[in-house]
């Protein structure tokens, strides 16, 4: 129960009590909380109270609701950690989450300025372009664009990736020692398009990443623009030391 004689305010009292029990999993993904009504009735507070706990929990990406139905629990977001190189798929795999690619396109065109600068080679040269749509439990999570050099990975369209890890095919299949990568991430709106390939609503929040890989020769071997829903993943950096000022 809540204590009023703390100094929290008891809307942050109600919210934290609401998220410990969808941590414990006492409400699990997909499941109806109770209604205004009745957290009022149980946290004994007011209807303002509940809806502002109840509010900030959807901001959070822990609760959705659905006009006529209810407030439902969503499901965790997928968090990448920025200090490793780790694929789409084994971020998914290591989150317990089942990754899967229900769209994919293989194409050969001459490498856009902005990406063959990236890869350091020729404007107009020949790249390697691989469009896929990712999948987390079901659901559709990221639009992938992968850009290679032919250089790097010869007849890549004919041989195409081996199982869900672009990563591990470069490993296994093309002796690629994947060393350093750089990502700049940027936030932006749904576009018709995306919306509809990502099921949700144009607008919508979306994370905007271009990263760039580079192996052991500190050769660039891909771009990859990964546009993924707001609502479903997150960016967790590790940050230790302060810069010295004297």
């Amino acid at each position: 129960m809540l204590d009023k004689s703390r100094p929290i305010p008891l809307y942050y009292q109600v919210k934290e009590s609401l998220l410990e029990k969808i941590k414990s999993r006492q409400f699990k993904v997909g499941d109806l909380i109770p209604s205004e009504a009745e957290l009022q009735e149980q946290y004994k507070v007011s209807r303002i109270t509940i809806r502002r706990a109840i509010q900030e929990l959807v901001q959070e990406g822990h609760l959705y609701t659905r006009q006529g139905r209810g407030t439902f629990v969503s499901r965790p977001k997928v968090s990448q950690e920025l200090n490793l190189i780790t694929s789409w798929a084994e971020t998914m795999e290591e989150m317990g989450m089942h990754p899967e690619t229900r769209k994919i396109e293989y194409f050969e065109e001459p490498a856009p300025v902005d990406i063959a600068r990236l890869l350091n080679i020729p404007i107009g040269d020949k790249v390697y372009k691989i469009v896929r749509l990712r999948y987390a439990d079901g659901e559709p999570t990221c639009l992938m664009t992968n850009y290679l050099s032919p250089a790097v990975v010869p007849g890549f369209i004919e041989k195409g990736i081996k199982g869900e890890s672009l990563y591990e095919t470069l490993e296994k299949h093309y002796n690629v020692v994947l060393s350093r990568a750089e990502e700049t991430v940027e936030a932006r709106a749904a576009k018709a398009s995306e919306a509809q390939l990502l099921n949700i609503k144009r607008g919508a929040p979306l994370l905007y990443a271009t990263r760039v890989t580079y192996d052991i020769t500190d050769r660039p071997v891909e771009v990859v623009i990964s546009i993924s829903r707001g609502d479903r993943y997150s960016y967790r950096i590790k940050l230790s030391g302060r810069k010295k000022t004297i």
